[in-house]
């Protein structure tokens, strides 16, 4: 695209800035590669390269914004340019109205009325700087729309006010059959697709695109409406291409305007209109609204610039004060900045955008040519990286291959068993659905990694496998977050899924046998192990739909905190996923372990031998296992090396809602061999405090 070097200096001033070869510099710092640069009697011209995501910049006022960024220079206060003219007679609402049908195919859709123009043409200055960046000079209510278009980035179309059937504009998609012929006298089939002004007879413009030839001004016109509108890119984009239509109009709105630069366009058109043709501005205008258009924020944090960057010499004043450059609004927030993004930068909408805006203006040149800092070769930094590698590492060691799923699914279909889970972590309670899924069967962005692993599963077992046992790591989406902070929104899980036949021992590959609850269990333990051993950790009994009632439990620290879930695939979860075989999955949640390992002590072996006892005792079935460990320990039984669940009966011979457990406890002395007298007594001490414990009952151990 052509800019004027002149006319940008109404927006900054260039001549501080170093003349047209320093903003050739700066304007290639800024990310728009400056193609070549025209003399032209006192002004030059420059050829710009404008990417497809900046349509901000396809206006001399947003190209000058870059250069006074990247130049450290104010943008020249042009308040009252854009401000009300001067108005007379009855209002704009006296002369047309606006009526919007497609709210989110157009959000915004704003008119003024200037009546009484004259048959004059534009001024010289206006002829001279169109002319210079090679636009035509029409008419002077042409050419006041196009200077507009250059000068601020918003398209804007003229009707000839008297043509408009009922002084009424009706945004509406256009009906089966309709044609319209347009300013450049085709006649266009249109589609109930395509979206078009009409007023109260027929369309009289292609929204976005092209205006109608039957409302065009001419040299008879005396009255005019003057439209800025936002239209959807997506619609805007579908027709032009359709129709093989190209215009500057729908080259800026296929890719997205300004929703705020409506106002002060029309006011700048309506002046120019006034001071070439003469007439009278309508006081007011009209200002019709779709659907709200939702106002962008996010954050970005001191620590992620320098993460990006490799540079520790960025500061949070810097970011600050390059984003206020480049007109984003922030408020500092400890560490981090809340940002407020622009309606003109539909390109920004998180925070790695908010970095690169900031690098733009900070010089790429200027950034350290090395590799970012690890704490050894090979090894991340980020802690939860640490953390997922090390389950990684146990998870393979432990014979379970990695998987990797797609993060997109179906909450009814895939999810809805797996509510009860998704409650008790506080994740997705309402579907974090996609606005634009490519399959609609796959639209929301998945609140746990088991259902996807389990139809892998399932799919390695019906293809033939014996057995399957697999992992992943990976993250889930909807947990409670900070709207401006769109990564707390994330959880980091790992899963895994069991099912068939498993090898004992990975050197014994002959010796198979069927995969049990123990397993989901132990490997859950052993997963946990570098952070919590296995008698610091609290199992719960949890109803969860898609996993077996009495087979399934959550897993907390002594602290209380939720770590995990593990249990047996259900019957309906099985008969869904098409399961063959008993299936066992479980679940933890990364970001709720410790940041650091407990470190292994090594304890040499007694080589003293042991003395095994067992004690039974009927227990009501609502005292947990953990209660009778933790009653254990708290006894203080001397020499007591290890204590473990031996058995567990229910039925005759047992009351109702009890059941007999047999616990095996052994002992074993550091310094010498233990008598049998001895362990008698701490027996006979540990059934006593068994026996003060309401719903235990002992019998053979009285004293």
């Amino acid at each position: 695209m052509k800019f004027s070097l002149e006319w940008l200096s109404d927006f900054a001033d260039v001549a501080r800035a170093g003349g047209a070869a320093e903003v050739r510099r700066l304007l290639d710092q800024a990310g728009f590669p400056v193609e070549s640069l025209q003399p032209l009697s006192d002004d030059t011209i420059l050829d710009v390269e404008i990417t497809p995501n900046r349509p901000d910049a396809m206006g001399h006022r947003g190209l000058a914004r870059e250069v006074a960024a990247m130049a450290g220079l104010p943008m020249t206060d042009l308040s009252a340019r854009y401000a009300d003219p001067v108005a007379e007679g009855p209002s704009t609402e006296h002369w047309a109205s606006v009526v919007i049908r497609v709210p989110k195919l157009c959000r915004r859709f704003g008119a003024r009325v200037v009546r009484g123009i004259g048959t004059g043409p534009s001024p010289e200055w206006m002829r001279r700087r169109l002319h210079a960046i090679g636009a035509k000079s029409i008419s002077a209510a042409v050419d006041a729309t196009n200077y507009v278009l250059w000068d601020t980035g918003q398209p804007l179309h003229a009707f000839d006010l008297d043509k408009l059937a009922g002084g009424v504009l009706i945004v509406r998609k256009a009906t089966r059959g309709e044609t319209l012929v347009t300013l450049d006298g085709v006649e266009r089939a249109l589609e109930p697709s395509d979206v078009v002004v009409a007023d109260a007879e027929r369309a009289v413009s292609l929204a976005g695109i092209m205006g109608g030839l039957d409302t065009a001004v001419t040299g008879e016109t005396r009255n005019v409406l003057l439209e800025a509108a936002w239209w959807d890119p997506v619609t805007v984009r579908r027709t032009a291409r359709r129709l093989g239509m190209h215009t500057d109009a729908s080259h800026r709105f296929e890719r997205g305007s300004d929703f705020d630069a409506i106002p002060a366009a029309l006011n700048l058109a309506a002046r120019l209109l006034t001071e070439a043709g003469g007439g009278a501005v309508a006081p007011g205008f009209l200002d019709a609204q779709g659907s709200v258009f939702r106002r962008r924020t996010t954050s970005l944090r001191l620590s992620r610039i320098r993460l990006l960057s490799g540079d520790t010499r960025i500061s949070l004043d810097f970011a600050e004060e390059a984003l206020s450059r480049l007109s984003f609004v922030s408020e500092r927030k400890g560490k981090r900045l809340a940002v407020k993004i622009p309606n003109f930068r539909p390109d920004v909408r998180r925070e790695d955008d908010l970095i690169e805006e900031v690098l733009r203006v900070y010089g790429y040149d200027r950034l350290p040519s090395r590799l970012p800092a690890a704490a050894s070769p090979g090894e991340y930094r980020e802690p939860l990286r640490r953390i997922e590698d090390r389950l990684s590492d146990v998870a393979a060691a432990s014979g379970l291959f990695e998987t990797i799923q797609y993060p997109f699914v179906d909450r009814d279909s895939d999810e809805a068993a797996w509510g009860d889970w998704l409650r008790i972590t506080d994740t997705a309670l309402e579907p974090l659905a996609i606005r634009n899924p490519l399959d609609f069967s796959r639209r929301h962005l998945r609140a746990t990694l088991l259902p996807g692993l389990l139809d892998t599963l399932a799919r390695n077992i019906r293809r033939g496998t014996t057995g399957a046992a697999l992992f992943e790591v990976g993250r889930s989406f909807g947990q409670a977050g900070e709207p401006d902070r769109p990564e707390s929104y994330e959880s980091r899980r790992f899963a895994f899924a069991l099912g068939g036949e498993l090898r004992s021992h990975w050197s014994l590959p002959e010796k198979l046998r069927i995969a049990d609850f123990f397993d989901a269990r132990g490997l859950i333990e052993a997963l946990l192990a570098p952070w919590l051993p296995a008698s610091a950790l609290v199992w719960k009994p949890v109803q969860v739909l898609a996993l077996s009632a009495g087979a399934s439990s959550t897993v907390h620290s002594r602290s209380g905190r939720l770590l995990g879930i593990a249990g047996q695939v259900g019957g309906s979860e099985r008969l869904k996923r098409d399961l063959p075989v008993a299936s066992f999955a479980g679940e933890i949640l990364v970001d709720r372990l410790p940041s650091e390992e407990v470190p292994f002590v090594y304890r040499d072996y007694s080589t003293l031998p042991c003395i095994t006892a067992d004690l039974s005792f009927a227990q009501s079935k609502d005292v947990s296992w953990e209660s009778i460990e933790a009653l254990v320990e708290e006894a203080g039984i001397e020499n007591l090396e290890s204590l473990w669940c031996h058995d567990r009966y229910e039925g005759p011979g047992v009351p109702e809602g009890q059941v007999k457990t047999t616990i095996r406890l052994r002992f074993r002395s550091r310094e010498r061999t233990l008598e049998q007298e001895e362990v008698n007594r701490q027996i006979q001490r540990l059934a006593g405090v068994l026996r003060s414990r309401p719903g235990i009952t002992l019998s053979g151990w009285e004293k």
